[in-house]
């Protein structure tokens, strides 16, 4: 008996009935290792624009890397996968992320700007990787389970980004726990709640009133180093995680040929293109619009100074 979904073959009788339990502890290795990694990175990005506010170096960084990532998305997902497979696809990509930590030691344009590049042409494989180990695997758990593939997709999508939220928390309590040890408090009776002294030193103002409010000075170069290198601990530690603690996907992907099996990036470009003649994804664009919009100003204006 066979299962035909979206151009793929599964044969029903491949795997164990204890195989779910494997496929199981793969998806949450997965999303252990993103989350440690994207502790780093998101971490890392969140300053950006303050300890690197300099000549706009951080908010330049950021903007390279998700100019690459457009070019990354549309033309490596393909080659890099075929010839790596889709695990060590995302082991290898997360060390294009290294030297963008790497370069929080030495922040100049000619060190972050190229480590903002590595990040955006590794980060197109490293997700069209996931989304199909996650989709693959789906498949394989259908055929040993009563659940439709596309069930189980939504739900180990759902699993995934529940770890990869939580970067976001780490990555802040990380940030802040470093900058913060050791801090002096003010007296209590230091402290006054004037709306009218606020506005003089923060909102709009707060770029040129730095002499007047000691938060928005600069941390100590010894802090961001230390950061630095905790971020770095993360991203090799999710690297390892995932080197030896996820299966190969060629144990789930017997008889499935991918939608985009001996197209070129060009060919795979044409074909995004004309997607914008569907309704429904026109659509979608305005959300995907709003989201950058978004991003751009949480990593950026928000989290200045």
């Amino acid at each position: 008996m066979t299962n035909v979904r979206g151009g793929s073959i599964v044969a029903r009788n491949n795997f164990e009935s204890s195989e779910r339990w494997r496929i199981l502890k793969n998806i949450l290795i997965i999303g252990i290792a993103f989350m440690i990694h994207f502790t780093a990175f998101m971490g890392a990005s969140n300053l950006q624009s303050s300890i690197n506010a300099d000549d706009s170096l951080g908010t330049s960084t950021l903007a390279s890397i998700y100019g690459s990532l457009i070019f990354s998305n549309i033309f490596l997902p393909v080659l890099i996968i075929s010839w790596l497979g889709c695990k060590w696809t995302i082991a290898l990509s997360f060390i294009a992320y290294i030297p963008f930590i790497a370069a929080q030691f030495f922040p100049k344009f000619y060190t972050m700007i190229p480590a903002g590049l590595a990040v955006g042409l590794g980060g197109g494989p490293l997700w069209c990787a996931k989304c199909t180990y996650l989709t693959v695997v789906a498949e394989a758990y259908s055929t040993v389970s009563q659940l439709n593939a596309d069930v189980l997709v939504t739900r180990f999508f759902g699993l995934f980004f529940m770890f990869y939220q939580l970067a976001q928390v780490w990555g802040n309590l990380i940030s802040s726990a470093v900058l913060s040890y050791g801090m002096e408090e003010l007296p209590s009776s230091n402290v006054t709640l004037n709306s009218s002294a606020v506005a003089e030193i923060c909102g709009a103002n707060f770029c040129y009133k730095v002499e007047e409010n000691p938060n928005l000075a600069s941390p100590p170069v010894e802090r961001i180093h230390l950061i630095s290198g905790i971020y770095l601990g993360c991203m090799v530690m999710a690297c390892l995680i995932v080197a030896l603690g996820v299966d190969s996907l060629s144990r789930y992907d017997r008889g499935r040929s991918g939608s985009a099996a001996g197209k070129s990036g060009f060919q795979l470009l044409i074909v995004t293109l004309k997607l914008l003649k569907e309704k429904r994804q026109l659509l979608i664009l305005p959300i995907t619009i709003f989201i950058g919009a978004e991003q751009a100003f949480l990593f950026a204006d928000y989290n200045a100074h």
